[in-house]
């Protein structure tokens, strides 16, 4: 039973509208019914996406003083592939992470280029 049923050469299967039982048909005459525990469905939270700020964000970057200006290069990996042009405004106002790291005086915020 489960995991240990074995049928030898089944040569039909009937399975109960409720999918519980199975009906197997092994040779001419030999029938064996064997009652199916499934588990129950999984249960899923519904994904809550919330609303995009990215209008809103793009107004951020124009006339805030505050904001650093001027693009950076991000030089990633050992291979050193480069991501060019990156607008150093808009990351402060789409990341947190870079607003810190921008706008608090740490070397980057100064730099052309940032070693990833």
């Amino acid at each position: 039973v489960g995991g240990a049923a074995e049928f030898y050469r089944p040569t039909g299967i009937a399975v109960s509208p409720d999918g519980s039982t199975l009906l197997v048909r092994t040779g001419k005459t030999a029938l064996r019914q064997v009652c199916v525990s499934a588990p129950p469905p999984p249960s899923f939270a519904p994904i809550v996406v919330p609303p995009s700020t990215f209008f809103a964000d793009m107004k951020k970057t124009r006339g805030d003083a505050s904001l650093p200006h001027g693009p950076v290069t991000f030089v990633v990996g050992k291979e050193e592939q480069r991501i060019e042009h990156v607008s150093k405004n808009l990351l402060c106002v789409r990341s947190e992470y870079y607003g810190k790291m921008f706008g608090i005086g740490m070397k980057e915020g100064d730099a052309a280029e940032i070693t990833v």
